[in-house]
């Protein structure tokens, strides 16, 4: 049979197999930014308030590390047979028009 132990203030304790650990309430303070000049226009930019406000005066987009943006995209592939549907449509249209 298992045995299950918790380090609580660096002891050891032994637990029961169904036992959970209380939800943490935490607070997690996050820091400002540190100032810095907007490639953008110029600014400087000293909080994340003004940072939102710079992005959205000048219409860029902060992405960080994302690499997805800069992925060449894959081209639309239309489904086999949709250009000959689209041609016999036309001409059925075409040949009502001219009865």
């Amino acid at each position: 049979m298992r045995t299950r132990y918790v380090q609580i203030n660096s002891e050891l304790v032994k637990v029961p197999d169904d036992w959970v650990p209380e939800p943490r309430s935490d607070y997690h303070i996050m820091p400002d930014i540190k100032p810095y000049r907007s490639m953008a226009d110029g600014t400087m930019v000293t909080s994340r308030s003004t940072q939102r406000e710079m992005l959205a005066r000048n219409n860029v987009m902060q992405i960080g590390r994302d690499s997805s943006l800069f992925k060449p995209r894959k081209p639309l592939q239309s489904p086999p047979g949709l250009k000959e549907k689209i041609i016999r449509a036309v001409e059925n249209q075409e040949s009502k028009l001219r009865r």
